[in-house]
This record gives structure tokens, C-alpha cells and sequence, in this order.
């Protein structure tokens, strides 16, 4: 097949979205696919055409404001200049184009002006509900012939703007090298930012030591504006180490030595990170904000506990988890197979068949 897709971003540039398609583009590649990655070089300093791990990337335009700025932390300007610089990309055959979620605008652009269409999908992460945003979603959901979702919390958002060709395609991680060495540390992953919540993590991990007697270490793993003051708070107490952000083999030695992870979050849609956790048999802990998605996620799958937002609770709910601890051990080990990289790339294929 031959593959386009339309992104906002991409390498050295990785947020969730930009992962999310490059492990499934080096996928399709490696399965003797032939696809393409447009983006914005958001930091100026990228080449225009490269080639990482059979992904052909085109990097059609270089503005370094575009990202968080404007009124939707996008540059508008930008949007319409990127969206026009495609029209060589629409022009050529194509077996399948998935459109990112952002910036909007391309896959409009394309059902609009492109009859000799090849078959589309909008790749949705992330649902924002407000009623700027409804009217926003009702369009570009209806724009593709396919609707991915990433959750079946996403999914049922969704279906107030369509009814039909709505799939679920979830995060996804290779399972096969991921060995637990240990279960002695607690876990933290994800940006030092307000939204993430980090200091609730480090809060309830030490209001669990000193109501049931433990001493047990929290590694917190990501960089952000908060990591500063945050190592400066908790720079007495030994049970809490921040590593700031680590490169793939720390990540990967913590993620073997760890034991549950806290994902005490406001607002997610499906992180890899509680993917990349439960391949290597750790439970997770996230919080009960209306616009965290990976609660649902986490009870679908009853693989770790859903918390309210207070560290008192996630303190109990970390009790609950070691009260009956193989059992949510083994629940990941039964269900990680099925998150598996080749397993989802190939799933994502067949919705095209």
C-alpha cells in the first residue's frame, strides 16, 4: 500500500501523536509498506526530506512560532500555509491518507477539493468538548471516510457527531523485550507540568509510607517547568528521586524495576506510558478528572485502580493494589499481547481492506 500521513510534527519532535505515528509507520515500512509523513518544522532546524527507518518525511514548511501560539496554541497563518503546500502531496495516488487530529484544516481542504479521492481516516486522540470545539470536531469527524479512535472513551465522545466507520485503534508498545527485572520502585512518567499533577504523585506515594508504616520510592521521569521546584520541595526526603527527562535505556531500567505506576492526570487520552507499564507487568494508578481518559481505560481493562483526585486516596488506592498485587501483575501479562506494535499496525491496515 501506499501510505500519506498528514501530521503537524515530527522527529526530532515527538509529542504523543507524533509517537503514535512513527511506531506505526516504521511498522507499515517494515511490512514492505511505502509511506509518507508530512509535518511543519516547527524548530527550523530540520532538513526538508529525510528518510528515518523507511518513513519518507517531508517537512513542507519551517516556522518557529507556529507552535503554542494563536488562539488554539497554533499559528492560524501557518495552518492555511501548510494546508496549501499538500495540494502536490493530494494530487499524487494514494491507497490511504490518514489525516492527524491538528491542525484541522487539511482534511477539509481535501474532501473539498479533491474528487479522485483515495480513502481517508482522521486519526482522533484527544476529545475537547467545549462548544467551539463540538462544532470544530462535527466538521473534521466528518470530513474522513474512517474515524479512528484511540479509546472506547474516545470512541463514545464521538459518536455525538457520527454514528458510522468508527474504530478503535489504541496505544501500543513492543511487547517482546519487556522484561521485569524487579518490583521495587514506584513509577512517574510523564511531564512536570500543572495538568500532569506530578506533585499529587509524590504526595500520595509518602502519605502511603506514613499511614501503613513503608518506605517506598517514588522515580519520577520527565522534564517541564515544574521539575525545579519540585526537586527543591522534596530534596530531604529519600524516597523520592526525579531523573528529569531520561533517555530510552533509563527509561527502559526503571520501567523493569518498577512496581506501580501514578498517572495522576487532569487531562489524557490514552498515554503510552501505562502501555509501556503494563508490558512490563506494573498496574496503574490514574485519577478521576473528567477529561482523563485513561480512567476509563484502567477500568475497562481492570488492570489498576482509579483514584479521585486526592492524595489520600491514591494513598489507598495504592494499599488496594498491594493487598492483591500478583493478581493486577498477571491481569498485564494476560492483556499486553493484545497492545502489541504489530499487532496494532496490522489492525490498522485492515480497516482499509
Amino acid at each position: 500500500m501506499r501510505i500519506l500521513v498528514i501530521d503537524e510534527l515530527c522527529p526530532p519532535q515527538l509529542g504523543g501523536i507524533q509517537v503514535r505515528f512513527k511506531g506505526l509507520a516504521t511498522q507499515w515500512a517494515a511490512m514492505g509498506h511505502e509511506v509518507h509523513i508530512t509535518a511543519i518544522d516547527h524548530l527550523g532546524t530540520s532538513p526538508e526530506e529525510e528518510v528515518i527507518d523507511g518513513i519518507n518525511y517531508h517537512r513542507i514548511l519551517k516556522d518557529t512560532e507556529y507552535y503554542k501560539n494563536g488562539p488554539f496554541g497554533r499559528k492560524i497563518s501557518t495552518i492555511f500555509s501548510y494546508t496549501f503546500k499538500l495540494k502536490p502531496f493530494f494530487k499524487q495516488q494514494w491507497d490511504v491518507i490518514i489525516f492527524c487530529q491538528f491542525p484541522v484544516l487539511p482534511q477539509i481542504f481535501y474532501k473539498l477539493f479533491y474528487r479522485k479521492r483515495a480513502k481517508t481516516a482522521i486519526d482522533f486522540v484527544e476529545y475537547r468538548g467545549s462548544k467551539l470545539w463540538k462544532v470544530i470536531n462535527n466538521i473534521i469527524l466528518n470530513a474522513a471516510d474512517e474515524a479512528i479512535c484511540i479509546s472506547n472513551h474516545v470512541k463514545q465522545c464521538v459518536l455525538e457527531h457520527r454514528k458510522d466507520h468508527l474504530h478503535i485503534i489504541p496505544s501500543f508498545v513492543d511487547t517482546t523485550d519487556a522484561v521485569s527485572v524487579s518490583k521495587s520502585n514506584y513509577i512517574f512518567m510523564g511531564r512536570m507540568v500543572e495538568h500532569k499533577h506530578p506533585e499529587h504523585a509524590v504526595q500520595g506515594v509518602l502519605a502511603y509510607n506514613k499511614t501503613y508504616g513503608k518506605n517506598m520510592p517514588l522515580q519520577l521521569m520527565g522534564g517541564g517547568g515544574m521539575l525545579n521546584d519540585l526537586k527543591t520541595e522534596y530534596a530531604g526526603d529519600g524516597c523520592i528521586t526525579f531523573l528529569g527527562s531520561v533517555d530510552d535505556d533509563v527509561k527502559q531500567q526503571v520501567l523493569a524495576n518498577g512496581r506501580i505506576l501514578i498517572l495522576p492526570s487532569e487531562r489524557e487520552g490514552m498515554p503510552i506510558v501505562v502501555i509501556e507499564a503494563m508490558a512490563y507487568g506494573v498496574p496503574t494508578i490514574t485519577t478521576d478528572y473528567p477529561g482523563n481518559g485513561t480512567q476509563f481505560f484502567v477500568a475497562e481493562e481492570q488492570f489498576g485502580k482509579v483514584a479521585q483526585p486526592d492524595v489520600d486516596d491514591i494513598a489507598k488506592k495504592i494499599k488496594e493494589i498491594e493487598d492483591n498485587y500478583e493478581a493486577y501483575v498477571a491481569r498485564c501479562n494476560e492483556i499486553k499481547s493484545n497492545y502489541d506494535t504489530k499487532v496494532i499496525a496490522q489492525k490498522y491496515l485492515d480497516i482499509f481492506r
